[in-house]
């Protein structure tokens, strides 16, 4: 029970967060002291405009995560980074906000993770949905500038290499490039037949079949 607790302790934090020292301030999102009246109207204003992106580019997300924001760097052992990442916890989704996720090209990017999970079940993410997949799909709706189609430079071999990741685990996470690259190996991709193309996963169809414009 320790071990499962240690390893899922982000999943624990988004359920709990609320008899933490979180507080709600609108439906789906806590934040800390740490963020004050004006910024939570600014972080307010950047998950709609996150909501209005994602929508525009893969159609309305269904998700509803648990966003939690903090402007400290403290709450690492919860799970937090500082920018931002998205969690499944036991029953929602939650994105966990860092002082350098307080934006809308952060939130956008981590509702888009949360989409694709929440769309597909947890059989299909593990053993179906490669990691330059589910980054490439996040990049798309993230517009800070390194990944700007003309800040740009990979290669196919870069791409290539990209698309040989498999497992979240062993993707650099903190490689420009790597992102960069998924970015472009999904750029194929019609976005506003993703959902739909999850479905299909999610009956059994591969992803070699559903997304083979991608391969």
């Amino acid at each position: 029970m320790l071990s499962f607790g240690y390893f899922k302790k982000d999943a624990i934090a988004c359920e709990l967060i609320g008899v933490a020292q979180f507080y709600e301030v609108s439906p789906n999102l806590y934040v800390d002291k740490s963020i004050d009246n004006l910024q939570q109207d600014k972080l307010a204003n950047a998950i709609e405009s996150a909501v209005r992106r994602v929508s525009d580019i893969y159609g309305a997300p269904v998700s509803h995560p648990r966003i939690i924001a903090t402007a400290e760097a403290k709450y690492a052992k919860f799970g937090f980074n500082p920018t931002g990442m998205q969690i499944s916890g036991f029953f929602r989704e939650c994105i966990f906000l860092g002082p350098k996720g307080l934006n809308t090209d952060v939130v956008a990017h981590e509702l888009v993770h949360s989409e694709v999970r929440h769309r597909t079940s947890l059989m299909v993410e593990l053993t179906q949905l490669p990691a330059w997949f589910i980054e490439g799909t996040g990049i798309w709706v993230d517009y800070r500038a390194p990944f700007l189609l003309e800040n740009i430079e990979v290669t196919s071999e870069d791409i290539t290499q990209i698309k040989s990741v498999f497992y979240l685990s062993d993707f650099p996470n903190t490689n420009v490039k790597y992102y960069q690259a998924s970015l472009m190996a999904v750029k194929p991709m019609n976005p506003k037949n993703m959902y739909n193309a999850l479905a299909r996963l999610n009956n059994g169809e591969q992803f070699e079949v559903v997304f083979k414009e991608l391969l």
